[in-house]
């Protein structure tokens, strides 16, 4: 069955001078990809991932070009045009993304970044945006759960933390007393599930749990120091910001690296720093 809104593996079934005809192996609707759009080595038989959505009379639509956020998702999209019935927000295709002005929870203006889940008009299945996201949050149904492995995309500095974006399906947060990088909105992180709260939202952070966050650090530090020629100034008297700022961790993760290191005969620990053994 073909999914609006969503990438679908179609089939070719046929092929005339205006494009091809493709199908969901596993119904039997079919949608026309015109030949312009269709890639050069496209014959009957050949398998193809297609985005499909529907035009203006209600017909499916095909297209290769595929959205960075679909129908369900989470995307942190910038605004491209603004109308008194809607705004238009960049997807990354060529067809912009609408959102009517009756979905945004406050009028957004150009060049905005905004918060939208993508969504589907169940009578018209037609294809929109909305910044009225609340509703869907509190509604999630996990895939996930604590120390799953996610992505992370941070989308606003608040005072707790950075609202962030979880594998594109749920909204959470990444506490500032827990971050030990720069934070670049927009731009994906790799990070772990602390928690899933009981009001949809997921915590995040950006560090492993417990001991597997030692063994990760652990290695960054040994990297540091052969770096940088195998000694370095920084101890377990140094302050947690200079730590911050040279290793992007946290003077507690920095401590107990650094016994482990000197346990294992790795590093000599000095008044005046950390040095690493020669083997």
């Amino acid at each position: 069955m073909i999914k609006i809104g969503e990438i679908n593996t179609l089939t070719v079934i046929s092929k005339n001078t205006s494009g091809f005809l493709l199908e969901h192996p596993e119904g039997d609707e079919s949608v026309f990809l015109p030949g312009a759009l269709a890639p050069e080595d496209l014959s009957i038989g050949s398998e193809l991932e297609a985005f499909i959505s529907v035009d203006k009379s209600g017909s499916l639509t095909c297209s290769t070009e595929i959205p960075n956020t679909l129908v369900g998702e989470y995307g942190f999209l910038k605004v491209v045009e603004t109308q008194s019935f809607g705004a238009f927000l960049d997807w990354g295709v060529t067809k912009d993304l609408f959102v009517p002005d009756t979905e945004q929870k406050e009028r957004v203006r150009l060049g905005e970044n905004h918060l939208i889940r993508v969504c589907i008009d169940t009578k018209t299945d037609k294809i929109y945006g909305t910044t009225k996201v609340n509703k869907y949050i509190q509604n999630s149904q996990f895939d996930i759960e604590a120390e799953s492995e996610v992505q992370i995309v941070p989308i606003s500095n608040e005072e707790l933390g950075y609202r962030c974006i979880i594998n594109k399906k749920y909204i959470g947060m990444i506490y500032h007393n827990e971050i030990y990088q720069d934070i670049n909105l927009g731009l994906p992180l790799q990070g772990q599930v602390k928690k899933i709260r009981e009001d949809g939202l997921v915590d995040a952070s950006l560090q492993l749990p417990g001991f597997k966050n030692v063994i990760n650090s652990k290695e960054k530090v040994l990297e540091y120091l052969k770096e940088i020629g195998g000694s370095s100034p920084l101890n377990d008297k140094s302050s947690p910001e200079e730590i911050r700022a040279t290793l992007n961790m946290s003077k507690k993760t920095f401590k107990s690296c650094i016994g482990m290191l000197f346990k294992d005969k790795i590093i000599l620990i000095k008044k005046d720093g950390i040095e690493l053994l020669a083997k």
